[in-house]
């Protein structure tokens, strides 16, 4: 027999994976128990066991090309029921982890996820290349005089010390950049994923006609969160459910995204607006269900009592603080532009949260806040590549 003829494991792969998170995942010994508990488990795709053979068996291409990662929320209930804690869960949370490090085209994912080191250094740089971009256009602290509370003279100061048009220059640059690595992401998983073949050994179809529904279902399924509800099998309060906590992170960040994009279309840079003016109403409240859940999260790490929340890897606790760290300023800042007196501490979070807000930002092909657009992506390829191929149809002809 030629040996070369028969595929071998790819070691490298299976030990990025145990350093990634995954170092449980030879424990596993196929009971099935987790694909017995999993909402996402089908007849043709026993989930998670299906992927936990591959990944044992380094079945590195396999795992690009499955979308079955990606659906997995880590509800934690196939690592809860496993009888050899090989936890399933933070397998695929490995596996998650693995793939975003593989499309970034930079290496600075990998560099982050594998080192706390990298996770500071990759930050140190950023924040330090962004702050001395800002203070190089800075125009001096203004204190300016006595005003009404709302009259928004804090707001223009702010804007004197860094000038907004420059804020905004570098925010395009940064979008420019994450856009880019983004694209070449999400094009690498899509071509993987659409090149892969289904349980019958044949190419999947994925047909025009299904294209737009398949995106509406993925949009739709990551707003709500419907399957991530169908996860959970345990009982207990409502505002501490995973899928509620999860979901109030990202609600809150986008409707914060929404706030300042609009503002940048609709108002003036630096012009004085009320408290309640539409756009500083929902920045606001889009902060406060953000750190709601945020703190919901850390509070349930620093305990680590339960799954998914009892096992936490650097990268985990850094994004969480970056982005606690951000809304935080964020929602200080909005208190600080309708003083009557800046202050230098006022100028200072101004600045601290300008450059954080950038920093997740630049960094988000890099960190976990990437699931949003690689989950969406895959939920919608694996929504479209089950629509089977239109059948033809071809008249039949008979005798006169």
């Amino acid at each position: 027999m030629d040996n070369t003829s028969i595929a071998r494991p790819d070691n490298d792969f299976i030990q990025d994976v145990a350093a990634l998170g995954g170092e449980d995942l030879k424990k596993c010994y196929q009971c099935a128990a987790c694909t017995s508990v999993c909402s996402l488990s089908t007849e043709q795709n026993g989930f998670p066991r299906k992927q936990m053979l591959m990944a044992q068996w380094g079945m590195k291409d396999k795992l690009l090309e499955d979308p079955s990662p990606w659906l997995c929320y880590y509800c934690g209930d196939c690592s809860k029921v496993c009888p050899r804690k090989a936890n399933p869960g933070e397998t695929m949370m490995a596996l998650r982890r693995y793939a975003i490090s593989r499309y970034d085209v930079t290496g600075l994912a990998r560099l982050m996820y594998r080192s706390a080191i990298g996770n500071i250094l990759v930050f140190l740089v950023f924040s330090s290349l962004f702050t001395l971009l800002l203070l190089s256009q800075h125009g001096g602290m203004q204190m300016g005089s006595n005003g009404a509370i709302f009259s928004g003279l804090g707001s223009t100061y702010l804007f004197h010390y860094i000038p907004g048009e420059w804020i905004h220059k570098i925010g395009i640059a940064a979008f420019a950049m994450i856009g880019a690595s983004l694209a070449f992401g999400v094009l690498s998983m899509a071509y993987r994923m659409m090149n892969s073949k289904g349980h019958t050994g044949e190419r999947l179809a994925f047909p025009i006609a299904a294209l737009l529904p398949a995106i509406w279902f993925a949009v739709m399924e990551v707003i709500n969160h419907h399957r991530f509800r169908q996860c959970e099998k345990h009982e207990g309060s409502v505002y501490l459910r995973p899928w509620l906590v999860h979901g109030a992170i990202m609600w809150g960040f986008l409707a914060m995204l929404v706030a300042t994009a609009l503002d940048y279309f609709i108002k003036p840079i630096g012009s004085a607006v009320p408290p309640w003016y539409p756009m500083r109403i929902l920045g606001t409240l889009g902060g406060l269900v953000c750190l709601y859940g945020l703190s919901v999260v850390i509070t349930e790490r620093i305990r680590a009592e339960d799954t998914p929340y009892d096992k936490s890897s650097f990268s985990d606790w850094f994004f969480l603080l970056l982005l606690t760290a951000t809304v935080l300023t964020g929602l200080l800042t909005e208190i600080i532009v309708y003083m009557p007196h800046p202050t230098v501490f006022g100028y200072m979070i101004f600045l601290s949260h300008i450059v954080l807000a950038m920093d997740v930002l630049i960094m988000l092909p890099l960190t976990k806040f990437s699931h949003v657009v690689y989950r969406t992506v895959a939920l919608a390829l694996y929504q479209w590549g089950r629509v089977p191929a239109p059948q033809t149809v071809t008249a039949a002809s008979g005798d006169a």
